[in-house]
């Protein structure tokens, strides 16, 4: 198991050990223990899984067929299984973003058992996972410490910890804040200053942070992100942000499209949501701070879920009841969902990150004395 927080590089390892373990995996040489084994790699998020099918396009060692969905994997393999009568599943399953993976039956994508990780660890001779509980994004896939240990009963099992921050070229005083201020650490205050490496501002007007970002995409891939406050369906159509300065449509849902979204040049007059952007990596990102986030009455950021569009996040409460949480607790999971969100838009960028709230007090708090 691979375990670190947002922005630490767990996937670029899980990434390189996916060629690593394929490139010898296709050797038949006596004494090799990995000759002729099989890799799959797996991932429950659309634009990741688009793009480890594009590493593994580019790559001698690596096919396509390699990649797929949890789902696809433990149906596929249970029907290998009950026609051959033996294991149907891969010698070495590596699962990027694990704390994606369901906790819950989900008939709309085919998954009827209880839990994801356990299949895939029941149907694979080995399972290597990155995983961080902070990047959970939606009830059916809550995981904490006990969902993790029950998932794994039975399973040898070794950890890696990764706690250095990979992607983020930020000062140790910025990524500090960042965690504080997503994570409610604290009153909120103003960033500190940005340096030679890294880029930190505050916007007063969003459309002034728009232009800033599309300045900064002729330097390298820069987009607009933004909590999940404003509506937006998978319909076909356009649906707008609009705060001051600023009127411009969520990304546009083309699940055909053979990018990733911030790879696609068109995306940058589009915002990016939380499930467009996880496990991507851009240069500057520019964050709308959306209308479910304010502050509470000691000047710490308060995430309020009943203002959070996606409310298909908080799906799975009937079934949290049944296994005994109470509505305290269940509340407070869903503050952590939106915390989590903005942990992991917050921390996307490389060389640079901007900031505009829409809530006024939130964002005199965040803008430096004058």
């Amino acid at each position: 198991m691979i375990r670190g927080a947002a922005g630490t590089g767990k996937s670029t390892l899980l990434s390189s050990l996916l060629v690593a373990l394929s490139e010898r995996s296709r050797r038949r040489t006596p004494g090799d223990v990995l000759g002729g084994t099989t890799v799959r790699i797996l991932v429950n998020h659309a634009e990741m899984w688009r793009r480890y099918r594009d590493l593994a396009a580019s790559q001698e060692c690596l096919r396509k067929a390699q990649v797929l969905r949890p789902t696809s994997y433990i149906n596929a393999s249970d029907k290998r299984s009950a026609l051959s009568g033996r294991q149907g599943g891969a010698d070495i399953a590596l699962v990027d973003e694990a704390h994606l993976l369901l906790t819950q039956p989900n008939p709309y994508t085919r998954f009827h058992a209880e839990n994801q990780l356990s299949e895939i660890v029941r149907l694979s001779k080995v399972t290597v996972i990155a995983y961080d509980e902070n990047q959970v994004l939606r009830l059916r896939s809550r995981w904490d410490e006990d969902v993790l240990d029950k998932a794994l009963a039975g399973a040898w099992t070794t950890e890696i910890r990764l706690d250095d921050q990979h992607r983020m070229g930020a000062s140790r005083e910025i990524r500090g804040w960042v965690r504080s201020f997503a994570l409610g650490g604290g009153p909120v205050t103003p960033p500190p200053p940005g340096d030679g490496h890294f880029e930190m501002k505050v916007f007063r007007n969003a459309g002034a942070m728009r232009d800033a970002v599309l300045a900064r995409d002729v330097r390298g891939p820069s987009r607009l992100l933004s909590t999940y406050d404003y509506p937006y369906r998978l319909d076909g159509k356009d649906y707008f942000i609009e705060e001051e300065g600023l009127r411009i449509p969520w990304d546009r849902y083309q699940p055909q499209a053979a990018s990733p979204w911030p790879q696609r040049p068109e995306t940058v007059k589009e915002v990016g949501s939380v499930y467009t952007i996880q496990g991507m990596d851009l240069d500057w990102a520019g964050v709308i701070l959306g209308p479910s986030n304010t502050l509470d009455g000691e000047g710490r950021l308060r995430p309020l879920p009943e203002l959070y569009q996606d409310q298909a996040a908080f799906t799975g409460v009937a079934r949290l009841k049944t296994q005994g949480m109470d509505a305290d607790a269940i509340e407070h999971s869903r503050v952590c969902l939106l915390r989590n969100a903005l942990m992991t838009l917050l921390t996307r960028p490389r060389k640079g990150l901007f900031l505009y709230a829409h809530d006024p007090r939130l964002l005199r708090a965040l803008l430096p004395e004058e």
